[in-house]
């Protein structure tokens, strides 16, 4: 079965929402394969160049078995069952392991939009990057207890 990778530029600041993190995390490796990597944001004076060096190294981590699926606002926005049969479908019907990004405060470089099979929007609205990461994984958990559909998610 593919495996699930997050790959973040920066890590969490906070205590709580580290906390919060690990506890989606596990649940997560309930359903399947995942594992979170963090990027070490590189910073200039210049928030272009930023971006595109920090676009390389999620780049550079992307191998050739995955399929790199950015969030970013640019992208299509999904209701919870929607990405569940996105995630649904990846997973039963591609061999490729799913790899999602998310950029710091500037966003994705365009090298890393331009590269994406799928661009993900949760929203139009800007988030926090450390809530962004806590929304990202509860909404994954949420795709499976769908997929599987364990109670978790109400529909009314």
């Amino acid at each position: 079965m593919a495996k699930i990778e997050l790959i973040c530029i920066g890590s969490q600041k906070f205590k709580a929402l580290k906390e919060l993190e690990k506890d989606y995390e596990k649940k997560i490796n309930y359903f399947s394969s995942f594992r979170s990597t963090i990027i070490k944001p590189f910073k200039a004076g210049d928030e272009k160049r930023s971006m595109k060096i920090n676009g390389e190294k999620i780049l550079e981590l992307a191998k050739k078995n995955d399929l790199l699926i950015s969030l970013d606002r640019r992208g299509t926005e999904f209701s919870s069952e929607q990405f569940a049969q996105f995630i649904s479908d990846k997973l039963n019907y591609n061999s490729k392991n799913l790899l999602f990004v998310i950029g710091d405060a500037p966003g994705l470089s365009e090298d890393v939009i331009k590269k994406s099979d799928t661009i993900i929007s949760f929203s139009k609205m800007t988030f926090a990057h450390d809530l962004f990461k806590i929304v990202f994984l509860e909404q994954l958990y949420r795709a499976f207890t769908i997929i599987k559909n364990t109670g978790y998610h109400r529909t009314n």
